[in-house]
């Protein structure tokens, strides 16, 4: 078997070497190509791509033109703004010099210091409730007038005081008004209610102050202007000729016996100095007074002499609270 193998591959040696250089060893048939056939070699001349889906159509870009939409419109809404601006402009302009408005006359120069009038004394006016008017009765409701002095009696007079028993000091002896009528003169001594100048500066604050008193005018007006001091807070003043007889049969037979009728005898309208009766209320010790308006009155207790007397501080948070209604009968009917 060696031998016969050497001696084929002599002869295939020697026919490769006759053979011309050009051409290519092939591999000669034998039993290994036939059970392993050769593997499969691919052809140049057609190439294998793998294959490819055809690419989708990209889809239109909603949003931007959507964006765009809107700037344009943007766009045009500013340009109309600005011509219907210049539009506008150029139209009030040529209104303006078609129209020439009529001369203003010149104010009246005022004084440097005007007279002091009442509206400079007249309570504050608030937004919501309007101004009111408080009357005010004289004789025992501000002060007391006697033809005698009396005595003062201080708060520690009395039984345990240290003004010997029996004694007392006229510490003041009020303020003289002197009344002439019918030729006979009187000379009378005034005093103030405790606390009356503070009463009348804080309620001038708050209403227009009426004096409505039944005295006769030659002794009330130099009482009033005491009690005014020159503030010029009691400027508006009634006297016994502007009141009304009380009609009872009691003050008809006095008039029938010709006695003088004393002041608590007098009636007050308060129309004639307010129209308009739910701004109006009257502060008087006589009830009689307001009977006329009796919604209207506010009483007091009459004051003579008391030095301890706190009745018109008892008066300020009832007034205080009583300007801010719109109608001071609905209050004072309360009572």
């Amino acid at each position: 078997m060696n031998t016969i193998g050497y001696v084929a591959r002599q002869f295939q040696q020697r026919q490769t070497e006759g053979q011309p250089r050009a051409l290519q060893r092939v591999n000669s048939w034998s039993t290994k190509s036939l059970l392993f056939p050769p593997p499969p070699k691919r052809s140049h001349s057609a190439p294998s791509f793998p294959h490819q889906q055809p690419p989708e159509p990209p889809l239109p870009p909603r949003s931007k033109v959507n964006l765009e939409s809107v700037i344009d419109g943007i766009f045009l809404i500013r340009v109309f703004l600005l011509v219907w601006d210049n539009l506008t402009s150029a139209w009030h302009s040529l209104l303006q010099h078609l129209y020439t408005p009529p001369p203003i006359p010149q104010p009246a120069v005022l004084s440097p210091t005007p007279p002091t009038s009442r509206s400079d004394s007249s309570p504050k006016k608030f937004p919501f409730h309007l101004p009111k008017t408080l009357v005010l009765d004289l004789d025992e409701t501000l002060i007391h007038s006697t033809s005698r002095p009396i005595p003062y009696q201080g708060p520690h007079s009395g039984l345990f005081s240290r003004v010997p028993f029996g004694r007392s000091t006229n510490k003041s002896a009020g303020h003289m008004v002197e009344v002439v009528l019918g030729g006979r003169s009187t000379l009378y001594h005034v005093y103030k209610r405790p606390f009356v100048d503070y009463f009348l500066r804080t309620v001038s604050g708050w209403y227009t102050l009426v004096i409505f008193t039944a005295s006769m005018k030659e002794y009330a007006d130099p009482v009033i202007d005491w009690l005014d001091a020159g503030r010029g807070i009691l400027e508006h003043r009634f006297f016994r000729d502007a009141c009304l007889l009380d009609l009872s049969l009691f003050h008809s037979l006095l008039i029938f016996l010709f006695i003088p009728l004393p002041n608590g005898s007098y009636t007050k309208d308060l129309s004639l100095i307010e129209a308009d009766l739910a701004r109006v209320c009257l502060i008087d010790n006589s009830p009689v007074s307001y009977t006329v308006n009796e919604a209207n009155g506010i009483p007091i207790e009459g004051w003579t002499h008391d030095p301890s007397d706190e009745a018109l501080l008892d008066l300020l948070p009832v007034l205080d609270s009583l300007r801010f209604t719109s109608d001071v009968r609905r209050v004072l009917g309360l009572r």
